[in-house]
């Protein structure tokens, strides 16, 4: 049993290896959650010890406001105890649930980007002591209300945000790749999801922190749309969804919003900006009230029954459809930036390389003495250059309720074998 200063009180959920327990602490008003796990369990899975084991030295060793807090650790003969924070708003996905019923739609952009600054925050201050998370979704990250009020009105602007299940966690060294299919499908990286699937083309799939990235994409959308970027009734779906790589925007989303996903949302991990270079996107750190909404006008031939259709297989950038004002738009820098840091020296902005390819490729009409370029030069479009600025700076557990349940290596799947032609 857990000691006499804690007491565990309501189940909240349960999952392969325990419960999770609402708990309260002797001479203290303040609750707590504790994931109550059978060691006989565990004994019998190796992996899944090794996992634990991981997500308690990761615990110890971060402390973010944006991330569950442990409170203690304590074991017994049968039993291991797990007690954190205990946060009062439920999961983000029951909050996005609750908003709908409500008002008949997702949150809107102002509430989004409410909380993907703090998610970014924390998913920047986790990569960079090099922690991959593995099984970031809306399930996984919780809301908390200093105010009753607001919790019982759902005012999620009043929250904060809490990421929590450090299951499948991992520290992962500068240019060290990971190899294990974990996570939930609905929101994994495609090539981890190729490689779950057992496709011969991904056996050898190794990834790193951009495989976040995309999970973090996977949740934005959801947040903004309301629904999953690639919907599906069954893994199969997912699976083919995710070959084909189609998905669905509405047209009342602003450029800003637009463009975040699409930094998020590539198919190629290599096209994924770095946490570091999310959280400096206009979505996170302009007004509002300031962002460009879509000019129809721009987008023929990409819009059917007013949704905008985007591509991730293709890696499609946004800078096609709206023009090159998307540059400035992802590639804001701060003052904030170490200039004495290597890598900072290393790369240029996407902003000043771009820059430095246009110059080299467009003739000033205006100057007949600047010299034409060389006869064997091609002349590429404002998206090719875009993207080579973009590849040269990005060169270099207890689950509730999910949508498709996690992966846990050495536990029976009821995944099958799928050959996508």
């Amino acid at each position: 049993m857990l000691d006499s200063d804690f007491t565990l009180t309501t189940l909240l959920g349960k999952g392969v290896f325990g419960e999770v327990y609402l708990t309260s602490k002797k001479g203290s008003s303040i609750k707590y959650a504790t994931k109550k796990l059978d060691k006989e369990k565990y004994s019998k899975n190796p992996k899944a010890k090794k996992y634990l084991d991981n997500e308690i030295d990761i615990l110890k060793a971060i402390d973010h406001p944006n991330i569950v807090k442990l409170i203690d650790i304590q074991e017994t003969l049968q039993h291991c105890f797990i007690v954190t924070e205990f946060c009062n708003g439920g999961s983000l996905s029951n909050c996005l649930e609750k908003y709908q019923q409500k008002h008949k739609k997702a949150f809107p952009e102002e509430i989004v980007q409410y909380l993907m600054r703090q998610i970014m925050d924390a998913i920047c201050y986790l990569h960079d002591k090099k922690i991959l998370h593995r099984d970031l979704k809306s399930d996984n990250i919780l809301i908390n209300y200093d105010d009753e009020n607001d919790r019982i009105k759902n005012n999620i602007i009043k929250g904060t945000v809490k990421i929590i299940d450090f299951g499948f966690a991992r520290y992962l060294k500068k240019e060290e790749l990971a190899y294990s299919a974990l996570g939930s499908p609905i929101n994994m990286d495609p090539g981890i999801l190729k490689k779950l699937n057992k496709l011969s083309d991904y056996k050898d799939y190794g990834y790193d922190e951009k495989a976040d990235i995309w999970s973090l994409g996977t949740i934005c959308y959801e947040l903004l749309v309301g629904k999953n970027a690639y919907d599906s009734k069954s893994m199969k779906e997912l699976l083919i969804k995710i070959q084909q790589g189609n998905y669905s925007l509405p047209i009342t989303l602003s450029k800003e919003a637009i463009s975040f996903l699409n930094c998020m949302l590539q198919n190629d991990p290599k096209k994924r900006l770095v946490a570091k270079k999310l959280c400096h996107h206009k979505f996170l750190k302009n007004d509002v009230k300031t962002f460009k909404k879509i000019n129809l006008k721009e987008l023929k031939g990409k819009v059917k029954g007013k949704k905008l259709q985007i591509n991730s297989i293709l890696n499609q950038t946004i800078s096609n459809i709206f023009g090159d004002d998307i540059i400035e738009s992802i590639t804001e820098e701060t003052d904030s930036e170490d200039e004495n840091d290597v890598e900072f020296k290393e790369k240029k902005s996407v902003a000043e390389i771009f820059n430095s390819l246009t110059d080299n490729v467009f003739e000033n009409k205006n100057n007949k003495n600047i010299k034409k370029q060389k006869s064997e030069r091609k002349k590429d479009t404002l998206e090719d250059m875009f993207w080579k600025a973009f590849d040269e700076i990005n060169s270099n557990s207890i689950s509730i309720q999910p949508k498709f349940a996690p992966f846990i290596p050495g536990i029976e799947s009821n995944i099958s074998n799928i050959n996508i032609i």
